[in-house]
């Protein structure tokens, strides 16, 4: 035994051992589980056990051990798990066993402590959480053991908290995600917002060059109707239109992700007011309500997409068919 001083566990459940426990398995003091349960052991325990200062479980079930338990058990200041059911053990429950501060289990299920009570120091145990001692043949009052059930509510305690804070988690996680939403949802409105608003300020005087509303480039193009699409490009839809004055004009609408702003669209305005070709759509006006900055050009729509490589994002062009 003295050469496994250093072993954590021994387990030797469910065989067919006899004999008695060798008291120099005292020796053992690394030892913090020693499974013998489901054996033929007999005699008495040895007082060596109690050096087992380590121990967290003891299992001695189903086996024939008999004599009393011994005192010195309650040495096992870190025993967590006492399990001796099923034997012949006798005498008197040491009193002891109440200095085991760690201890939660302690059962003796079907021994003999004939005419015996069960010590009132039991009371003390402060974290036991089962105490079983069927078929004990003991007698007496039964002490008020307080500690058990005061463990259990503090279970059941821990788990309601446990289970509030979770929810209460998940609550705030939830709040967080849509006040993020919510506020990415405002920003982009506000920013639509700021872009028409500065649109909206564009003033342009070139002559020839005619200032539209967006309510007639609507009803020119039939609230811009998939019917009248005619072409599409990197930086917008074009679309046919007919003007109130039947005028056949090409209406370009810049797309959502178009990135022009509005200095390059007045400068765009400005250069294809100086362009004067019969291969080249020539403007014929602009829109610049709600951010619907749009040129206007006099020539088929096919031919738009050559007058400028920086088509913006709201600039709109349309010319006459």
């Amino acid at each position: 035994m003295r050469s496994y001083s250093s072993i954590s566990t021994r387990d030797f459940m469910w065989n067919n051992l006899t004999g008695t426990i060798p008291k120099e398995i005292g020796h053992i003091t690394s030892l913090r589980l020693l499974l013998l349960n489901g054996n033929k052991l007999s005699g008495s325990l040895p007082d060596e056990l109690g050096n087992l200062t380590d121990m967290n479980r003891l299992q001695l079930d189903e086996n024939q051990l008999s004599g009393s338990v011994p005192e010195s058990l309650a040495n096992m200041i870190n025993v967590r798990h006492l399990h001796m059911n099923n034997n012949s053990f006798t005498g008197q429950l040491p009193s002891k066993l109440s200095n085991l501060s760690n201890l939660m289990h302690l059962q003796l299920d079907n021994n003999n402590f004939s005419g015996n009570g069960i010590p009132s120091t039991y009371e003390n145990l402060p974290r036991l959480v089962k105490l079983s001692l069927r078929n004990c043949s003991l007698q007496g009052a039964i002490p008020y053991l307080n500690s058990i059930p005061s463990q259990s509510r503090k279970r059941k305690t821990g788990i309601i908290a446990a289970i509030i804070i979770g929810a209460a988690a998940a609550v705030l996680a939830i709040t967080a995600i849509t006040m993020l939403l919510i506020f990415r949802r405002n920003s982009k409105y506000m920013h639509l917002i700021s872009r028409k608003r500065t649109s909206s300020n564009v003033c342009i005087k070139i002559d020839g060059v005619k200032a539209f509303t967006l309510k007639e480039l609507t009803h020119a193009t039939n609230k811009f109707d998939i019917s009248t699409k005619v072409g599409e490009g990197g930086y917008g839809n074009v679309y046919k239109g007919i003007l109130s004055d039947e005028t056949f004009v090409a209406v370009k609408r810049a797309g959502e992700n178009s990135l022009q702003g509005q200095k390059e669209f007045l400068t765009e305005i400005e250069l294809l007011s100086r362009l004067h070709h019969r291969n080249l759509v020539s403007l014929l006006g602009y829109c610049s309500e709600e951010g619907e900055q749009d040129p206007w050009a006099s020539k088929p729509v096919l031919h738009l997409t050559n007058l400028s490589p920086a088509e913006g994002r709201d600039n709109t062009f349309f010319g006459t068919m």
